[in-house]
């Protein structure tokens, strides 16, 4: 996405990682959505939130108490977007938790959908996670959305859903 480049360009990753750190409550869950964003329609953004410090920054609003649920779902989704792009980071058990708690819950404001895709991008980024996939409960939950998504004539996503179960060696 070209807005995507250009803010990155223009040094938003650092702006968007500090509000996301020191901001208000508020602050924090708009630059978490947004580095959400950036990460999943821009993959030249992927290095410069590594390299700015990103990854604890998210990490940390995803245990944050005093973090909203959708600050805490936006920094989760940005993750994990980062570890299906960047083989060297893993997504972590939080993270893949938050995302899978979402799957049973009715669409809001496309966050159910973010989700999902997010999940399928890891999912299909690498076989290596398996383990850790069906420690969490999310091969059960991929087999039930690919199921659900049959059922609703959802074809492409019930294809991705396949796709990612193969992936995961089921």
């Amino acid at each position: 996405d070209e807005n995507s480049v250009a803010i990155a360009a223009a040094g938003g990753i650092e702006v968007l990682i500090s509000l996301a750190r020191d901001g208000t409550e508020r602050q924090k869950e708009l630059a978490a959505g947004a580095l959400s964003n950036m990460i999943e329609v821009a993959s030249g953004t992927h290095e410069g939130v590594v390299e700015a410090g990103g990854v604890a920054v998210l990490s940390s609003l995803t245990q944050e108490a005093s973090a909203s649920d959708l600050c805490k779902l936006a920094a989760a989704i940005a993750l994990v977007y980062l570890a299906s792009s960047c083989p060297d980071l893993a997504a972590d058990d939080t993270c893949l938790s938050l995302l899978l708690s979402r799957l049973d819950q009715p669409e809001e404001n496309c966050w159910r959908r973010d989700s999902i895709n997010a999940l399928l991008a890891l999912a299909t980024s690498s076989s290596a996670c398996a383990e850790q996939w069906h420690r969490v409960g999310g091969v059960a939950a991929l087999q039930a959305l690919a199921r659900e998504t049959a059922e609703e004539g959802v074809e492409r996503q019930a294809e991705r859903c396949d796709e990612a179960l193969v992936s995961l060696g089921v």
